[in-house]
């Protein structure tokens, strides 16, 4: 019987949490470590992160992009580490943001003693760019553009340089980005990628709203889910929007950000980022750690791509296309031989849309959560429910007979 497939799903910007993980912390050795080590490395900064990251709620400064997006990224890597430690590393990476950059150095793209000053880089390329916001919207792609299209003086639905076209699927999309050719999932056109696994494109692409007068420079950041779209911008263009909406009917909320993430605000903070990760010699993901399936491609990051820094700093600025990127591999491997999703996230909030899709209703592809919810988050429960997880992973390999992992791409 073939085994299935684990795919680790680590947060980004937005899904930070009060004491996201710490119950693993002094009870898991395998999370502790990297943890420790990268506080460590981070001096008097990594003292004081570490004291925001197990301050109970409320902690506003879990708000600020200096603190979240560390923590996130140190988390998400230890996290990582842990499930290859205790079980085995798992054989698809799939990360949400900063959750992106944690697979990379998961992968071996980036040395983990290198996870400390990755942080402090990829902080310093934020400094100017702040006065900017998010917004979740319970709504598809395809509904806010023709909301928003109507929305203010001239307003229109527009995407990258290479224009707009719709798929087969109904899903919009827009031209080339990055050299990269993508189109809709009728055609199911593989691209750079994990075609041995089945994983090919599916409408990934900048598609952006970029508009009227009312709402200049708010872009299309996010499609989290088939309704849950992540808006950014600035503050004020942001507000007009978030009211437009909610007298629209629309459930809305602010996520803890002030960057307009995934917009073309962060374009200077991206150029930064990709300077200051050149320095890093950024290599080829190595194969035994994990295939990084890419929220901006929708398929595995080639060897050309891991070792281009842009491709990692210009993700800053890219929509994060999370939801078509995970649809795909329940798509294609949700049924041959299904998948573990092992979700990272301190709410569940990545395995929330998988659970309605039909490879997880019917049961060939199931859910672990790594981490406790609720009132249990962040204490002795985290440790229960990792090791439910570990259990899980366990119970697949001896039900196997298997203790391999199938990480084999094309790139």
């Amino acid at each position: 019987m073939e085994r299935r497939r684990s795919v680790l799903l680590l947060p980004g910007q937005g899904a930070q949490r009060e004491r996201m993980a710490a119950g693993l912390y002094e009870a898991r050795e395998e999370f502790t470590a990297p943890m420790d080590e990268f506080f460590g490395r981070l001096g008097t900064t990594g003292a004081r992160l570490r004291s925001a990251w197990l301050r109970p709620a409320p902690n506003p400064e879990l708000d600020e992009s200096a603190v979240a997006q560390p923590l996130l990224l140190a988390v998400g890597h230890a996290l990582g580490r842990a499930v290859g430690t205790a079980a085995e590393p798992p054989a698809l990476l799939l990360g949400h943001s900063v959750g992106e950059l944690a697979a990379a150095c998961l992968a071996g793209v980036f040395d983990p003693a290198d996870i400390g000053a990755l942080a402090a880089a990829r902080s310093r390329s934020l400094e100017g760019t702040g006065h900017g916001g998010m917004l979740a919207v319970a709504a598809s792609e395809g509904q806010l553009a023709e909301e928003l299209g109507s929305f203010g003086e001239g307003a229109e639905l527009s995407g990258s340089a290479g224009g707009m076209a719709v798929g087969a699927d109904g899903v919009t999309v827009a031209g080339a980005a990055d050299g990269v050719t993508v189109s809709g999932v009728a055609d199911r056109t593989a691209v750079a990628g994990v075609t041995a696994a089945g994983v090919t494109a599916a409408g990934v692409a900048d598609a952006r709203v970029a508009a009227g007068t009312a709402f200049a420079g708010v872009a299309v950041a996010a499609l989290n889910g088939p309704r849950q779209t992540v808006l950014a911008g600035p503050r004020e263009a942001l507000a007009t929007v978030e009211q437009h909406l909610r007298d629209r009917g629309f459930l809305v909320r602010a996520l803890r950000s002030g960057h307009a993430f995934h917009s073309p605000a962060m374009e200077g903070a991206a150029l930064r980022f990709a300077e200051a990760l050149a320095a890093f010699g950024p290599r080829a993901p190595r194969a035994a750690s994990g295939t990084v399936v890419s929220t901006r491609t929708g398929v595995a990051v080639t060897a050309e791509q891991a070792r281009d820094p842009h491709f990692w700093g210009g993700q800053l600025a890219a929509p994060v296309r999370y939801w078509p990127a995970l649809r795909e591999l329940l798509d294609t491997l949700g049924r041959r031989p299904g998948l573990l999703l092992l979700d990272g996230s301190a709410d569940r909030s990545l395995s929330a849309p998988a659970r309605h899709h039909p490879a997880v209703r019917d049961g060939a592809s199931e859910v672990v959560p790594l981490l406790a919810v609720g009132r249990d988050a962040g204490g002795p429960a985290d440790a229960r429910v990792f090791a439910e997880a570990l259990h899980r992973l366990g119970e697949q390999r001896d039900h196997t007979g298997d203790h391999t992992v199938d990480h084999t791409v094309v790139s």
